[in-house]
């Protein structure tokens, strides 16, 4: 599970090199990841306790709050954290324009 979370915490760390990482905090079982750009937070939480492995995604700021939760730590949790983180940060990082501006 190390290798998983590791390799999650190095893509991720790619896609949002524009926000500043907050601490890691790590306890044997779970692995909190912190990313803040501007007044938005992004949070990622693995836990990997007997077999309750999921992964949760927060994202809090003043025009977003979303929520997600994954069950399995496989390839395919992987790829759908990784596209929502994707999503996510380019939502905040580069807002949809209203045309009627």
């Amino acid at each position: 599970m190390r290798e998983w979370v590791a390799a999650l915490e190095e893509v991720i760390d790619n896609k949002l090199k524009l926000w500043a990482k907050g601490n890691k905090i790590e306890n044997g079982e779970a692995v909190e990841l912190y990313y803040r750009f501007e007044q938005n937070t992004m949070g990622v939480f693995v836990f990997w306790h007997d077999n309750e492995e999921m992964v949760t995604l927060k994202c809090m700021g003043p025009r977003v709050t979303h929520s997600y939760h994954w069950n399995n730590l496989n390839n395919r949790t992987f790829n759908k954290v990784m596209d929502r983180v994707g999503n996510l940060a380019q939502m905040i990082m580069h807002p949809p324009i209203d045309p009627t501006d």
